[in-house]
C-alpha cells in the first residue's frame, strides 16, 4: 500500500520540513521502532453483537514486531478473541499534557490473534518487558497471544500517514536508539538548548531560527521543531554515517557538534 498524499489543509504556513530531508526514517522503520518503545496500547476486538471493543494491554513483540501479549481467559477481550480473531492494536507515542496529542505518531496493527503454547519462546520477550507480570503467567487462566499482523496503519503527526504491508514493516529495523532516545531528547532540550539551535542554524537550513527544540533522534540524525520569525518549523540533520548501536548516540551528537564549533 502507498503513502497518502499530504493535504492542502489552506493557509500560508509551509509544512515541509528544511535539512537534510532525505535521512528521515521511513514510515516502516518508524513503525517498527514505536511498537518496540511502547509497551502498552488499545486492543480492539468484537464482542457477539459485532461492536468493537477496546481494552488496554500489555505487549512485548518478536523479532518481526508482532505483538504478544498475556491476557485472562476471564477477560472480555479474550472472550472475543475464541470468537474472532480479527483485530486491531493502536499503540500511540506518549505526549505532554500540555501539547496537542494528534501531533504524536501513533500506529494501527490489523491482524489475526494466534494462541501460543505456555512454552513458546515468544512468551520470555514479554516476560522481559513485563517482569511484574511473571506470577500472571503460573495461572492457568492466563495464556499469551500473538497478533499476526497483517497490515498498518501509521501517522506520523499532522499531514503524515500511510498503509504498508506485513512484509514491509516485519523486515524493517527498529531503532538503535529507541530505547535512550527519550532522555536524549529531554537532556538536549533542557541543558543543551544552545547546540540544538546550531544544528538548525547551520546544518539544518534555517540560519534565520531563534529557537529550536529537539523531537526525535534515531540512525540517521535528529530531527527539530525551531522557532521563526514566520512561524514553526521542522528542520532535518543528518548525522555523518548511520548509527548501529545505541551507545552510538551520544558521541555522534558531540561529534558532530564539535565539527561545527571548530573544537578538536
Amino acid at each position: 500500500m502507498s503513502s497518502d498524499l499530504n493535504t492542502d489543509h489552506g493557509g500560508d504556513f509551509d509544512l515541509s520540513p528544511t535539512g537534510d530531508t532525505e535521512s528521515f526514517p521511513t514510515d516502516p522503520e518508524l513503525s517498527r521502532s514505536l511498537v518496540a518503545s511502547i509497551g502498552t496500547g488499545v486492543l480492539s476486538t468484537l464482542n457477539s453483537d459485532g461492536y468493537p471493543y477496546g481494552s488496554l494491554i500489555s505487549y512485548a513483540n518478536d523479532q518481526r514486531g508482532n505483538p504478544i501479549t498475556l491476557i485472562s481467559d476471564l477477560a472480555e477481550h479474550t472472550k472475543n478473541i475464541r470468537s474472532e480473531r480479527r483485530v486491531s492494536l493502536l499503540v500511540t507515542h506518549a505526549h505532554s499534557a500540555e501539547g496537542d496529542p494528534l501531533t504524536g505518531a501513533r500506529l494501527t496493527l490489523v491482524g489475526q490473534m494466534q494462541l501460543l503454547s505456555k512454552d513458546d519462546e515468544s512468551s520470555g520477550a514479554y516476560l522481559n518487558k513485563h517482569p511484574y507480570a511473571a506470577d500472571y503467567s503460573k495461572f492457568r487462566d492466563f495464556n499469551y497471544w500473538k497478533l499476526e499482523v497483517e497490515s498498518c496503519r501509521f501517522v506520523g503527526g499532522f499531514g503524515h500517514m500511510s498503509w504498508m504491508e506485513a512484509e514491509a514493516y516485519a523486515s524493517a529495523e527498529q531503532d538503535p536508539f529507541c530505547g535512550n532516545a527519550e532522555h536524549a531528547i529531554e537532556h538536549m532540550n533542557d541543558d543543551h538548548a544552545d547546540a540544538n539551535l546550531i544544528f538548525v542554524q547551520e546544518l539544518g537550513g534555517i540560519p534565520n531560527a531563534s529557537e529550536a527544540q529537539m523531537v526525535a533522534v534515531d540512525r540517521y540524525g535528529m530531527t527539530f521543531k525551531a522557532s521563526t520569525p514566520s512561524g514553526t518549523r521542522t528542520s532535518r540533520v543528518a548525522f555523518p554515517e548511520v548509527a548501529h548501536e545505541a551507545s552510538q548516540l551520544e558521541p555522534f551528537v558531540i561529534g558532530l557538534l564539535r565539527s561545527l564549533r571548530g573544537d578538536t
